[in-house]
């Protein structure tokens, strides 16, 4: 009996206390992802703008314009409407930013005539078709003017 009581009193006392560092033993650790390394090169940029970079965003506008006459011409989804509106707009700042005050004078006109074209859209996102077709010759008329005003030859009086 007393052979019985000893590793039976050995083994309450380790069932109480309990195996943490065994335990610990067989738990996978986290392994930590390492940072990759961030290289930054600094370029000296030149104070005038590029002509190519200019012209990019130039066909940008003329592009997303040509975009969002076929989507409104063609009564495709509100959605593609304002990312043609959204994405011509935020590519006449860049152009903007590229002016100097004499340009920035007379582009602002354009910007301010573009955002009343994207509030009307916002607006009325189910129009007729005789308000469709005006719609359609706004933006046509605009981007003509645009083409012809904001040409890079034209415009690079204007830069900075």
């Amino acid at each position: 009996m007393r052979n019985l009581i000893f590793p039976l009193l050995v083994c309450l006392i380790l069932l109480n206390s309990g195996c943490h560092a065994l335990r610990k033993k067989f738990i996978r650790k986290k392994r930590l992802q390492k940072e990759t390394p961030v290289y930054v090169d600094f370029k000296d940029y030149p104070q005038k703008p590029s002509r190519d970079a200019y012209i990019d965003y130039y066909l940008f506008v003329r592009g997303w314009l040509d975009d969002l006459v076929k989507a409104v011409d063609k009564g495709t989804s509100q959605k593609r409407k304002k990312r043609s509106i959204n994405e011509a707009i935020m590519n006449l700042e860049q152009i903007i930013s590229f002016f100097n005050l004499q340009g920035k004078e007379k582009v602002y006109p354009f910007y301010e005539d573009l955002l009343a074209i994207r509030e009307e859209i916002e607006r009325n996102p189910h129009m007729s078709e005789i308000k469709i077709n005006f719609l359609v010759r706004k933006i046509e008329h605009f981007k003509r003017r645009f083409e012809k005003d904001f040409n890079y030859t034209e415009a690079e009086k204007w830069m900075n």
